[in-house]
């Protein structure tokens, strides 16, 4: 089903960064619903619920009536269909580059027919990374960034948070895959010997964030610090040697959006270090 512009009319957002996307566009007044998976910015807690980000359910959707529902072309697959089967116009993307963020915004821009206010918007955060790639750093330091354990899982060629750190100018391992996390060995992180730790943890001493809505893992590495993580064994590695291991929340680089930039700059100043 093709899509034509929409003005005056509404959205769902049924994934989190788009819902952060549409609030730093200023559409917010078009989004009739999210999911509870949607906690950014704060009014957006406010908004309609269809469910959860991976479950998202059809018949509150419909309820609501919408122009549009915005969805991950992969998760939501078979939601899709049932959309497009009751005359809903859905849009999708994909994104695994900076650049993929800024090709969607265009798209609502389009969508929304509000080019004027719009664009500044997007021409201020294409700006920021077009500086950072143009400075680049003497060395850049070898970053691993661990965001599960047993076993230890990375992001991949294939992943946003990959095309994030490059920007930042991390130096990552050579993967030979062409996926999105990669599962790696103990002896693939002792080889690599990275100078610099990123783990999705928190600080010794700060709150424990709460579980996100239908984890299932008895102890998830996002609300473990960094003595949970780092065992004797890892002694050896540079990093750890160094004490240059740093926790990073999931808004940091793993929601593509606007504050994926504000992300990336942080972590640019870390590897300069």
């Amino acid at each position: 089903m093709s899509i034509d512009k929409i003005t005056n009319k509404s959205i769902i957002s049924l994934v989190p960064s788009v819902t952060e996307i549409l609030y730093y566009l200023k559409l917010e007044q078009k989004l009739i619903g999210v999911t509870k998976h949607c906690n950014y910015p704060e009014e957006a807690k406010d908004k309609c619920k269809v469910g959860t980000f991976a479950n998202p359910q059809l018949m509150k959707i419909l309820c609501l009536k919408p122009d549009i529902v915005i969805a991950d072309e992969v998760l939501h697959r078979k939601l899709i269909e049932e959309l497009l089967n009751n005359e809903i116009k859905v849009l999708t993307g994909t994104t695994i580059s900076v650049e993929d963020i800024f090709v969607f915004m265009r798209k609502l821009e389009y969508l929304c027919h509000n080019e004027i206010s719009i664009q500044p918007l997007i021409n201020t955060l294409e700006e920021r990374i077009d500086k950072l790639r143009q400075v680049s750093i003497l060395k850049r330091p070898r970053v691993f960034f661990l965001m599960s354990m047993d076993p230890f899982f990375t992001p991949g060629v294939k992943s946003f948070q990959y095309n994030c750190l490059q920007i930042a100018q991390a130096q990552l391992m050579d993967f030979q895959s062409n996926v999105s996390y990669d599962n790696v060995s103990w002896e693939q992180i002792k080889q690599f010997d990275p100078e610099v730790i990123l783990y999705c943890g928190v600080e010794k001493g700060q709150p424990v964030p709460e579980k996100c809505i239908g984890c299932i893992s008895k102890n998830p590495i996002c609300r473990r610090t960094v003595d949970d993580i780092i065992t004797e064994e890892w002694q050896h590695i540079t990093a750890v040697r160094e004490n240059k291991m740093y926790p990073i929340s999931c808004d940091t680089i793993c929601r593509p959006g606007p504050r994926s930039i504000d992300g990336i700059e942080k972590l640019n100043r870390i590897f300069k270090i």
